[in-house]
Parts: structure tokens; C-alpha cells; sequence
């Protein structure tokens, strides 16, 4: 049968109590299905998901957004929040190139340890 043809009139193959005719499904050519070996998988093997090795951050020069977000433990959404705030004080990136920022390690570095002396000043 031509798949471009249009089918011919369905014959009804019973009726519904509620008025509606019952017709069968035209059929379809379908490929022969392939044969599996005995003891294979029919799919193709999974690699386990190894760990990401963990980010180094640099003793000094620049470091990468990822170098930051890593050492700061924060997400990139809240990496891009704090950058907007005024009130949390976190370093601006410095341009580098035309389209690479980086943060200035010292700039980081200091950043956290005014946190930490903050962090202790207010429990105390």
C-alpha cells in the first residue's frame, strides 16, 4: 500500500450502544524487530557519573567567576545577586579583556575575612 494514497472507505465493524460506529485501524507496515544475543543489553552501557574534581582558587593574580563561586560556596544566581547589591560589599570584577572579567585574589581574600570578623562580631 502507497503511504501517500488515501485509504479506502473503512467497512464499520459494529456499532455502540450510544449510537457510534466501531472501525478497525488501518494497518501498519512495520520493520522487523532486531534480535538481541543472549546475555547482551538491547542497550548501549551507562558511565557512572564520576565527580567533578574540585576547583583550585590561585594564591594570588586573578581568579575565574567559577574560582570565586567555588571558594565562596555560592551558586552563580547568587554570585550575580550579591554583585547587584550595594550592602554586602563583594569585590567587582576587573576587566581583563573584551569579554574576560576576573576578581582580584587579594580583593576575595579580604572579603572573606572582613565577613569572618563580622560574623564573630555579631555573636558576640
Amino acid at each position: 500500500m502507497d503511504h501517500n494514497a488515501k485509504p479506502e472507505n473503512p467497512k464499520p465493524q459494529g456499532f455502540l450502544p450510544n449510537g457510534y460506529v466501531v472501525y478497525e485501524p488501518p494497518k501498519v507496515a512495520t520493520a522487523p524487530l532486531k534480535t538481541v544475543k543472549a546475555g547482551s543489553a538491547p542497550h548501549k552501557s551507562v558511565k557512572p557519573k564520576s565527580k567533578p574534581e574540585p576547583i583550585a582558587f590561585p594564591a594570588e593574580g586573578y581568579a575565574t567567576y567559577k574560582q570565586v563561586q567555588a571558594r565562596l560556596q555560592i551558586s552563580n544566581s547568587t554570585m550575580h545577586s550579591w554583585l547587584k547589591q550595594k550592602k554586602n560589599q563583594l569585590p567587582m570584577p576587573v576587566r581583563i579583556g573584551p569579554r574576560a572579567m576576573r576578581f582580584s585574589v587579594q580583593d576575595i581574600l579580604d572579603y572573606e575575612r572582613a565577613a569572618r570578623e563580622a560574623t564573630k562580631v555579631a555573636a558576640e
